[in-house]
């Protein structure tokens, strides 16, 4: 499956979307252990889409990379 630079970008805006829905939920939980591992869990999640954002601008336009199905 091609990944290009727009891919990249979708998939780093879906990871961003899923970091704030999790820091949302984080907050209304009322034992700390869990708020902070949920809240690992969302900047983990943003680490993720910055890499693919950094992927994503060294892409050049069209095909980045080709990986099997």
């Amino acid at each position: 499956m091609p990944v290009t630079k727009d891919t990249l970008l979708r998939k780093a805006d879906a990871l961003l979307g899923e970091a704030r829905r999790v820091r949302k939920l984080s907050a209304g939980l009322d034992v700390e252990g869990d708020r902070l591992k949920l809240i690992r869990h969302a900047e983990d999640l943003e680490g993720q889409a910055a890499r693919l954002e950094k992927d994503a601008v060294a892409a050049k336009n069209g095909v980045f990379v080709t990986r099997p199905d």
